[in-house]
């Protein structure tokens, strides 16, 4: 960003002109890049530097000068910083808070890349899986299609598979398990060769994903034509942290869902078979009726409880107070299939032929004729 180019800018030339004016920093290292955060950090050392040299100083009044200059512009710098910190964690929070309506994982991990880019401004983002001691990257977006952005995807569909040994950053990752940043590529001996090539990254920030908390993934993130800072690094960590735990919770509600499902398919089975031994139940005692003399009606209270078990009473009362099935297996905390298979013995065993029988019977054993 422009404003971000500028501070940079000015803070390498105050470092520059620190240089020339004082003996101690004539070995000073001057930052490159336009990260004000880095030449913040030098500015901080350069205030040191200034102090100590300002009673000695053959000018004080310009040695002075120039460290107010540099007070003044650290000040710039930090305040820049905050509000850009406060301007990302605010899309970043949007962006998350889209994803927070995902509920399935494989969603999830198809929208991940989009969802850096998109709430973190980078302008390439690469997602890796980490099974055992390999890496293995496996998607990427971009906002640009350009025939290097097609040929690094077509390396990745290679499905490459790295080895994760000590010589490589992501090893250092997954130990530490914090984000990274390389501001210098092909400098870095940790960076793994082939995955700079077909990249063409001129820095980059990385970050390990950690649904429960072991590494099983990276995102990698990079600009095409400015290099990361270490603001980059820290809001893709803390990406990848929210995203872990989405991403847990998300796995967790799959299960849930699976588990549920197979309750009630088996809810289902059990049902079925209580409804076969019902109906078997009355075919057998239609056909042995059919062969014997009518059954002697129920004629006492007595009666009524030798012939039910006390479940089967229990339902019968609930019955007549006009109780539904559903309602007497919510009240026995029973399956509806339960409270059907109990009302049908129910009726074969009162020789009744409906519900409205049997309540009937069972009001006149229980009350009496007058209340009829």
């Amino acid at each position: 960003m422009r404003e971000e180019a500028e501070l940079a800018g000015r803070g390498r030339a105050l470092l520059s002109e620190a240089v020339a004016f004082t003996g101690p920093l004539a070995d000073a290292v001057i930052p490159e890049g336009d990260d004000p955060a880095g030449v913040d950090g030098a500015l901080a050392v350069l205030i040191g530097v200034l102090r100590d040299h300002l009673p000695e100083a053959d000018r004080p009044t310009a040695t002075a000068l120039l460290l107010a200059e540099v007070y003044a512009l650290r000040s710039e710098i930090r305040e820049f910083l905050g509000g850009e910190r406060v301007r990302r964690r605010d899309a970043l929070e949007a962006g998350l808070a889209r994803l927070r309506r995902v509920s399935d994982p494989d969603e999830l991990l198809d929208r991940a890349c989009e969802a850096v880019v998109e709430s973190c401004g980078f302008d390439r983002v690469m997602l890796s899986r980490v099974e055992n001691s390999l890496w293995r990257p496996w998607k990427s977006f971009a906002v640009s299609h350009r025939d290097a952005e097609r040929a690094f995807r077509q390396w990745i569909r290679t499905l490459p598979e790295i080895h994760l040994d000590t010589l490589v950053l992501e090893t250092e990752m997954v130990r530490r398990r914090e984000p990274a940043i390389v501001t210098d590529p092909r400098a870095d001996p940790r960076v793994h060769e082939p995955l700079l090539r077909a990249s063409g990254m001129n820095s980059y920030v990385a970050a390990p994903l950690m649904p429960t908390g072991r590494v099983i993934g990276f995102l990698h993130a990079d600009y095409a034509s400015r290099a990361v800072t270490t603001l980059d690094r820290d809001i893709l960590g803390a990406f990848a942290d929210a995203f872990g735990r989405l991403f847990e919770r998300a796995v967790l509600l799959r299960r849930l869902r699976e588990q549920r499902e197979q309750v009630r398919e088996a809810m289902r089975s059990v049902e079925a078979v209580l409804d076969d031994l019902a109906n078997a139940e009355i075919d057998l005692a239609t056909q042995a009726q059919a062969l014997r003399p009518a059954r002697t009606p129920v004629r006492s209270p007595a009666t009524l409880e030798a012939l039910l078990t006390r479940r089967e009473l229990e339902v019968l009362a609930l019955m007549a107070t006009g109780a539904t099935n559903s309602r007497i297996a919510d009240e026995l905390v029973i399956a509806d299939g339960t409270v059907k298979s109990h009302v049908k013995r129910i009726l074969r065993k009162l020789c009744v032929e409906n519900r409205a029988e049997a309540i009937s019977q069972y009001l006149r054993l229980t009350i009496g004729d007058s209340a009829f």
